[in-house]
């Protein structure tokens, strides 16, 4: 899903995740959106999704402003702003039921994404030879404390 994959790179290139490379970490800000929406009491009320996805924007600022320092709200905002239009208005057709159902699938392929568009960022700086080389940089201890990606806007 072309709308996916987008959203996992650009939050790859905007460090819009948890603290480290391991894939919990990876999925927090899209975690936290899937919980607000399968919470959300009626999700064919424009309204009710429009608090959710206000409401994520806040979660995510503050999980993210927590852990990582460079890190714009802006691009926050408009990360959870693709979310909602593209991965649910465009890819779903706007039936977040639909999406909710395909939740486990969603999230698998979006860690596969992230890890592409990580790996694509240490070739780019040099911090790896190839996509396989910086796939393995990913799975390091060592790749979380160094965090080539962090430095990007400090």
């Amino acid at each position: 899903m072309r709308e996916l994959k987008n959203l996992a790179t650009y939050a790859a290139q905007h460090r819009i995740r948890g603290r480290s490379y391991k894939r919990n970490s990876l999925l927090k800000p899209l975690n936290i959106i899937l919980d607000e929406l399968d919470r959300c009491p009626d999700t064919r009320d424009e309204n009710e999704i429009e608090f959710v996805k206000t409401s994520s924007k806040g979660l995510i600022t503050d999980h993210v402003k927590r852990i990582a320092r460079g890190v714009h709200t802006e691009d926050i905002y408009q990360y959870v702003d693709a979310f909602f239009d593209e991965v649910l208005e465009q890819a779903h057709a706007g039936n977040a039921n639909f999406l909710l159902q395909r939740e486990r699938s969603i999230r698998s392929a979006y860690v596969v994404y992230m890890r592409q568009a990580l790996a694509e960022i240490f070739v780019a700086r040099g911090q790896a030879k190839d996509a396989d080389e910086a796939q393995q940089a990913l799975d390091r201890p060592e790749a979380d404390a160094a965090d080539g990606v962090e430095d990007e806007s400090a």
